[in-house]
């Protein structure tokens, strides 16, 4: 039997595997989204729904357990 993380969900064409995520709230326009990353990405790159405003969240040894960030 596969191990958790990659039980396949209903409808999935392939095992579904864990990816990595944060969560944004991007203050220009009052809205939240999650972010996935590609485990080979070294950050997080999300635009903001509605208006397209661009952050990057870096990722490294030295930086924080974090999972939910604000982008001014």
């Amino acid at each position: 039997m596969p191990p958790q993380d990659e039980q396949p969900q209903p409808g999935a064409s392939g095992p579904c595997l864990h990816r990595p995520y944060v969560g944004v709230y991007f203050e220009c326009c009052s809205v939240y989204t999650r972010v996935y990353r590609r485990p080979n990405q070294p950050e997080y790159i999300c635009r903001c729904p509605r208006c397209l405003r661009t952050a990057r969240i870096r990722v490294g040894p030295e930086g924080t357990d974090a999972r939910f960030f604000r982008a001014e």
